[in-house]
């Protein structure tokens, strides 16, 4: 009897050891699903992939839309109505003499139904505006678009953009690309609303051109001759011959307060303007920055610590946190690099209280002030990347370069976690690491995601069964 106890306790040990070996040996998919995880569904794609999928908490497949005719996809988002809304990339569409910088994930704004049928499509065919990055949708179902928007050199010299710039970060490329925001009407496919950054700029290099002034006396405007990549003390961004002067990476609307904000990676700050005025009024004093953070030295403030003043370095998806939501009204953002003249860079979550008076108007005079943040050893993606307030008050973060998701508790605990399995050539191996090549492996890395309620109205009616998983 002694003998056969000791012989199940052996194999029970022999089967609790290999079960252990299997669990460290995850690389990925689904790595935590703890108690507080917001029952949600994930919607995600990987970048420049073709296959969006609708994902449980347990990593089980619900729904999956395959994309045909693209180059990739880079973000996607449902509708009420189930269907889904992706950013799609026509390399054909565009005139790479003039924007080489535009890529295989970017021109097109399609909506598919729940079953993959075409619905409606926007491509941005003309040579002189072309869609990039990530877009927004509005309540009443318009959606919010970052274009490139054309501007021949000698456009951006009479501008008042300084020479000794033209010698040194446009040698390859003769033009300036600023952004523009375009909402479009999906019912119409027409444009009903732009602001465009060209409209807004400043600059104290010739007093006999527009917009001659003393730049920390106009913070509401844009100085042209801020080229944050050459003063970071490396190579711009523009010497690749891309002209990308902005680098715009997210959109948001807020409907209480009528505002957009948007984020520019290569200014390290994000801008909130005024969505009430006409687009002719936009292009005016009324189409002027109300807000802006993240870096006084764009607007020549705190030129004592120069650049060290960056509260923000290459962040990305900033937003206002939705109405209903813990923290809402807040500004919610992740800071892709912190420690930013250390070897020690990180990255982090940052919540803003800004300095909002009640008529909507901001104090510039006051510091927005950082009520939450996040970060962890190990926790750091140089580029792209995301972050959402969930309603139980977790945080669901994209660490995007490495296809990682992590969901949040107030306190920092980690709840849920999944490693994206999918790249743009297949899926990788359960225990192969995700990242074998270096340090910008670009395979399964994911811009931002999204997770959506049990009770979204976009799921009534629907198969919402668990399939598979995508790896074991």
């Amino acid at each position: 009897m002694l003998n056969i106890n000791r012989k199940l306790l052996i194999m029970l040990a022999l089967l609790l050891t290999s079960a252990s070996a299997l669990a460290q040996e995850r690389t990925v998919g689904v790595m935590v699903n703890a108690d507080g995880a917001y029952d949600g569904y994930a919607l995600f794609v990987t970048i420049g992939d073709t296959s969006v999928y609708l994902m449980d908490n347990d990593g089980r497949i619900i729904h999956t839309w395959d994309i045909e005719e693209t180059d990739g996809v880079m973000e996607a988002h449902l509708l009420e109505n189930g269907n889904l809304v992706v950013v799609v990339g026509i390399k054909a569409a565009v005139d790479k003499s003039l924007m080489p910088f535009s890529g295989r994930n970017s021109g097109s704004i399609r909506e598919y139904t729940w079953d993959g049928e075409l619905v409606w499509e926007h491509q941005f065919i003309g040579a002189e505006t072309h869609q990039h990055h990530g877009i927004d949708i509005m309540p009443d179902g318009n959606i919010l678009v970052i274009a490139w928007d054309y501007h021949s050199l000698d456009e951006a010299v009479e501008m008042g953009l300084d020479t000794q710039f033209v010698d040194t970060e446009f040698e390859d490329h003769p033009y300036l690309l600023p952004d523009v925001i375009i909402e479009i009407d999906p019912s119409t496919d027409e444009w009903v609303w732009q602001w465009d950054a060209w409209d807004h700029l400043a600059q104290d290099f010739d007093p006999g051109l527009p917009n001659y002034g003393v730049i920390a006396e106009h913070p509401q405007r844009i100085d042209i001759n801020y080229q944050s990549y050459f003063l970071k003390g490396r190579p711009s961004r523009n010497s690749k011959g891309s002209g990308d002067w902005m680098h715009s990476n997210s959109v948001n609307y807020n409907s209480e307060l009528d505002q957009v904000v948007l984020n520019s990676k290569s200014f390290d700050e994000f801008w909130i303007i005024d969505h009430s005025p006409s687009t002719e009024a936009a292009a005016g004093s009324a189409g002027d920055l109300l807000y802006r953070w993240g870096n006084p030295f764009t607007y020549m403030r705190k030129m004592g610590v120069g650049l060290d003043a960056r509260q923000l370095f290459d962040q990305h998806d900033v937003q206002w946190i939705d109405a209903g939501l813990p923290g809402a009204g807040n500004i919610l953002l992740f800071n892709n690099r912190n420690q930013i003249y250390t070897d020690e860079e990180h990255s982090s979550i940052m919540e803003l209280k800004l300095p909002l008076r009640s008529d909507g108007s901001y104090d510039w005079n006051q510091e927005a002030e950082i009520v939450w943040s996040y970060a962890a050893d190990g926790f750091y993606s140089r580029i792209f990347s995301g972050v959402q307030r969930l309603p139980n008050g977790n945080t669901l973060i994209t660490e995007g370069l490495h296809g990682r998701l992590i969901e949040v508790r107030p306190d920092g605990e980690v709840v849920w976690e999944f490693v994206n399995p999918k790249t743009r050539d297949g899926l990788i191996k359960q225990g192969d690491p995700p990242n074998p090549d270096g340090d910008i492996p670009i395979l399964n890395s994911l811009f931002r995601v999204r997770k959506y309620p049990p009770d979204f109205p976009g799921f009534e009616g629907k198969d919402m069964t668990p399939g598979d998983h995508l790896v074991d």
